[in-house]
């Protein structure tokens, strides 16, 4: 499976590069390709001293014509499976402020759900998202944006309608935070599915309102509400405590149920500033969470599923330093609840990272990390990650 990955990975950007620096006609669709090679070696108690390619990603972009325009992006993580992480067609061509988002995306929802992993100030994204819903929320479905001036203020909001919706995040950093969760009891993921005809009641709905406003001299500050909601269209896997290997004689059973339902809330703040002076420049965020989910519970020996409603809430805050265009200093703290047995936890995950841009498309990260779950030993991770960057990269929104 590898050698075709390497393949493919090698067929589509020598295509892609071979489209770009041809002469291309003056109308008409002309791709712009692009590729993220992303490698870590991590070190951590349980895993002992490893490395991985990480994530592969292959991105497609075009404009179709005057109204329209599409990418797709195809990740290849750890190398073992091709995945189609969004493609979508983006109507643009509507003025005034209005776009119309249509195919298989990441969803507009709190400040980073768009960004990619390799883009954000840690080497391995948000932990509170994968948490509390298994990874970036993500759909198939409509989304429409509007641009908008209150006064000398941009404002801009988005309303989704996703016919389905699942969690998008990928192991391979040694500790898999849900995962272990899912070990001692715990329920974690959004994933859509129906028993029988679906409706538009099984269809789950978006929405994000956001404001950018200057601060400063030479900076902005920025704030951003966010929702997610599903009345009944999520579905469930339960099992009890049975033995599946020996399921006769330990009375295990499992099932699936539908019908679920879930709501999520989120706030965000976000800062920026640079020197007019040198090249130095800081930046912050902060995310909260509230999200209340229905899941499927057997007690005991039961042979059937009771649906029970937890509230979990999360934090995460990020900042980062830049000394200069090739130097950068980051620091990240998540905190997060987690239904374990019953009852609602707190784990974090905090660290410090280094980073240097050895040329625009390279970055080598040096990251600390420090894990803490009930239940569970204190871990800590060492991770060193090397970020190429090649042709055009360009998806998500950058507020």
């Amino acid at each position: 499976m590898k050698i075709w990955c390497f393949t493919i990975i090698t067929c589509l950007f020598c295509a892609g590069l071979t489209a770009q620096t041809s002469d291309s006609p003056s109308q008409g669709v002309q791709p712009e390709f692009g590729f993220v090679l992303d490698g870590v070696i991590t070190s951590n108690p349980d895993m002992g001293l490893d490395s991985a390619v990480k994530m592969a990603e292959l991105s497609i972009s075009s404009r179709i014509d005057p109204y329209s325009r599409g990418y797709a992006i195809f990740e290849f993580p750890n190398l073992e499976e091709v995945e189609v992480a969004e493609a979508v067609v983006v109507f643009d061509g509507f003025g005034d402020g209005f776009e119309i988002r249509a195919g298989h995306m990441l969803m507009d929802f709190g400040k980073w759900n768009t960004v990619h992993e390799h883009d954000q100030t840690m080497p391995f994204g948000d932990p509170v998202r994968k948490a509390l819903f298994g990874g970036a929320l993500k759909g198939t479905g409509l989304e429409l944006h509007k641009w908008l001036a209150v006064g000398d203020t941009p404002v801009r909001f988005s309303l989704g309608a996703w016919s389905s919706v699942g969690s998008h995040a990928h192991g391979g950093e040694g500790h898999d935070e849900h995962g272990d969760e899912e070990e001692h009891g715990g329920h974690v993921g959004i994933n859509s599915g129906v028993d029988g005809r679906k409706g538009i009641q099984d269809w789950s709905f978006s929405g994000r309102l956001s404001s950018q406003m200057d601060m400063g001299t030479n900076g902005w500050w920025q704030w951003g509400v966010s929702y997610f909601g599903s009345n009944r269209g999520l579905e469930a896997d339960w099992e009890n405590e049975g033995d599946p290997e020996d399921a006769i004689n330990t009375g295990y059973a499992s099932g699936e149920v539908f019908g679920l339902s879930a709501r999520t809330l989120g706030f965000d703040l976000s800062i920026y500033d640079s020197s007019l002076d040198s090249d130095t420049w800081n930046k912050a965020t902060l995310e909260y969470w509230r999200h209340e989910q229905d899941h499927a519970h057997a007690e005991g020996l039961a042979t059937f599923a009771e649906i029970e409603r937890s509230a979990p809430e999360g934090l995460w805050l990020t900042a980062e330093h830049g000394f200069n265009s090739e130097w950068s200093m980051a620091a990240s703290i998540g905190q997060w609840e987690s239904e374990i047995e019953e009852a609602l936890e707190t784990s974090m995950r905090y660290g410090l990272a280094i980073n240097h841009h050895v040329s625009e498309f390279d970055r080598v990260r040096l990251a600390v990390e420090q894990v803490e779950q009930p239940g569970l030993e204190d871990e800590m991770m060492v991770t060193l990650q090397w970020s190429s960057f090649m042709g055009r990269h360009r998806h998500g929104l950058d507020w």
